[in-house]
Parts: C-alpha cells; structure tokens; sequence
C-alpha cells in the first residue's frame, strides 16, 4: 500500500462559538484520489483552508510527508508541494 503522504489528527476549527470543523482525522496515500464532499456549510472550504495554512486550527495536527507542519504560514505550505 502506497504512503501516506497527508494525515490530520483531531483536526478542529471554531469560529467564535461554532465550530466549523470538528475533529477530522484523515490519511490521504499517494497515488489515491481523494475527495472532500458535503452540504453547504459542512466545513468542506474551511478544511482545505487549514490544510493549506490559510487559517490555524483551534486544535488538532495536521502532517505532509511524515512532517508536522501545524502552524506553517501558506507559503511555506505551498513549498512543500501543498497548495
């Protein structure tokens, strides 16, 4: 099975008292096609914003290729080979 190459753990994002994503964990492997799919207001834009460090989560981790990059700023993020 190949690698996991995107992970996040606990992953959670509060917008003053709500909480627009909620304890996500997922592994995405290379050389899989992944989605993200839901209704209107389900979290979809705010999970892709987190991984690409557009926003910081309130809590939670998120790793590319085995290395933690919670906290990264987006540009650093997009060096790695996210965005």
């Amino acid at each position: 099975m190949a690698d996991c190459v995107l992970r996040t753990s606990a992953l959670t994002r509060h917008f003053g008292g709500l909480a627009a994503v909620s304890g996500v964990s997922i592994e995405c492997r290379a050389r899989q096609v992944h989605a993200v799919i839901g209704p209107n207001g389900a979290g979809k834009t705010t999970l892709i914003n987190l991984l690409s460090g557009d926003l910081r989560p309130s809590t939670g981790t998120v790793e590319f290729a085995g290395r933690n990059i919670t906290g990264l700023r987006s540009d650093q993020i997009s060096r790695l080979g996210i965005g």
